[in-house]
């Protein structure tokens, strides 16, 4: 779709002089202020809420567990010790970051507060040490245990209120058409509190719609409301693009995909070379230690729930048997680290005779590359249908977790001739044990395509921590409940 000349007020003409700029640039430049100040000032309100909650719990909890040394904690001891907090975020330039991020209610992580609490309890000693001239002073011990919560307080307030309070939709327009921009809008497009208005390009991928060509990009940004921009490998000269971006500098935030963005994940670092920035490849972070802690949670995670869930394994198990003729369990060859194949244990979703009708069903095959999904597989059973959209089909593979073949986080075991067809950076998720859950999980499932999981197994393996491991574990029940893209 073109854009309507007449609106244009501001670039660059045919003749190559540069127009006034465009009238609704004001408009746009106010609306991406009032954003960030609405950002900044929502969230400032949920960390007052959350460090005023974390001195009083702290100040609780101690005077629990020994009132000697809590002593005589009150509230202006609460009040001070949340305020010291808030100072330390704000000397550590937290504050400073809103107009560069696209989701500011995930800009801290509990370790960015917590390299800002030794300041804070600082400050709360030094503080009550003035005003109370040495009587009845702040201990040390009532500091940290007061600032400690705050370490999980914080983000879960931001969290919340963002969220609940405050749902703030950004307006979103992508420079670029083709297979990269259909990824970067299909992952946008599952995000709640995000909106594709359109794409801009100038050499448009077939059956693309735009709203403009890059000369447009200040135009379309005025008449849209836009947010921010996000060049997503456009079919156009460098030269052009970069163009195009000046334009908006000054009143849009910018965002790019890395041309090789397949190589690079959280844990990639930048450079400076004399004015040339560098971006650092990650190298992979699954040492000996690293696995042995990993084989330890799981072990320990997994034995526990299995015998918590024992109750729901039995009533799944007689609901599978009583549902169609055929084994409770089901028992599949699939490939685990290295290549290595394994029996895994899933509660049975399908007729017994699953196997012997999958030639019949193969034409209306919904996935690309070598994986298989279908969303209305007519060999699935009724009670099959309720635990694969619940996900309650995977809990048996708790066993094959004790047993060491899987793990709770990794990579989806695929079946034998499955794995065959695996190649390129997937070929990374050899290198792991497969998991229950996993990245491709929580980031879309069976809606992605085979370059998405290629994508998240190489990023899973090279940028493993314990800590995203936990944090997708924690995802997963909000996944599975959703039911978004389980079928």
């Amino acid at each position: 779709m073109a854009i309507d000349s007449t609106r244009e007020s501001s670039v660059t003409d045919q003749s190559g002089t540069t127009a006034p700029t465009p009238k609704g640039s004001d408009v746009a430049t106010q609306r991406s202020r009032n954003v960030g100040l609405k950002n900044r000032s929502s969230l400032q309100i949920a960390d007052v809420l959350a460090l005023t909650a974390s001195a009083f719990i702290g100040a609780l909890v101690l005077s629990r567990v020994s009132a000697e040394r809590a002593g005589s904690l009150g509230y202006r001891d609460v009040a001070l010790t949340a305020a010291a907090m808030a100072i330390a975020l704000h000397l550590h330039g937290l504050y400073r970051r809103p107009s560069s991020r696209l989701r500011p209610s995930e800009w801290w992580r509990p370790w960015v507060i917590a390299r800002c609490l030794p300041t804070a309890a600082l400050l709360a000693l030094a503080a009550d040490a003035l005003i109370l001239g040495g009587e009845r002073m702040m201990t040390l011990t009532a500091a940290v245990a007061m600032t400690l919560p705050a370490v999980a307080l914080v983000p879960l307030g931001r969290r919340l209120v963002i969220r609940i309070f405050d749902p703030l939709v950004i307006r979103i327009l992508v420079v670029g058409t083709g297979p990269i921009s259909e990824r970067l809008t299909a992952r946008l497009q599952r995000c709640p509190d995000m909106r594709v208005v359109g794409h801009v390009d100038d050499n448009v991928a077939p059956g693309a719609l735009v709203l403009g060509g890059l000369a447009d990009l200040p135009i379309v940004c005025a008449a849209h409301e836009v947010d921010r921009v996000i060049v997503a490998l456009p079919n156009t000269s460098d030269a052009i693009v970069l163009e195009a971006l000046r334009q908006l500098q000054g009143w849009v935030p910018i965002s790019e995909v890395p041309r090789y963005f397949e190589l690079h994940n959280w844990r990639s670092e930048a450079e400076e070379l004399h004015g040339l920035t560098l971006m650092h490849l990650p190298t992979a972070s699954m040492g000996r230690s690293e696995r042995i802690l990993k084989r330890l949670m799981d072990v320990t995670i997994s034995t526990c729930a299995l015998i918590l869930a024992a109750p729901v394994l039995l009533i799944i198990a007689v609901a599978v048997k009583l549902d169609t003729p055929g084994p409770v369990l089901f028992r599949q060859e699939r490939i685990g680290r290295g290549g290595q194949p394994f029996k895994i244990f899933k509660f049975r979703s399908m007729s017994a005779d699953a196997w012997q009708r999958r030639g019949a069903v193969a034409d209306f095959n919904q996935a690309d590359g070598p994986m298989f999904k279908m969303a209305r597989d007519p060999r699935i059973t009724r009670v099959g249908a309720i635990i694969r959209k619940t996900s309650l089909d995977e809990l048996p593979q708790l066993i094959n977790v004790v047993r060491g073949e899987m793990s709770l986080v990794g990579p989806r075991p695929f079946p034998t001739e499955q794995s065959d067809g695996i190649d390129g950076a997937a070929l990374a998720r050899l290198d792991v044990k497969p998991g229950i859950t996993g990245l491709w999980q929580v980031s879309g499932r069976s809606d992605l395509s085979y370059a998405d999981l290629q994508h998240l197994d190489s990023v899973y393996v090279q940028s493993w921590s314990l800590m995203w491991d936990l944090r997708i574990m924690l995802q997963t029940p909000r996944v599975v409940l959703g039911r978004s893209g389980a079928y």
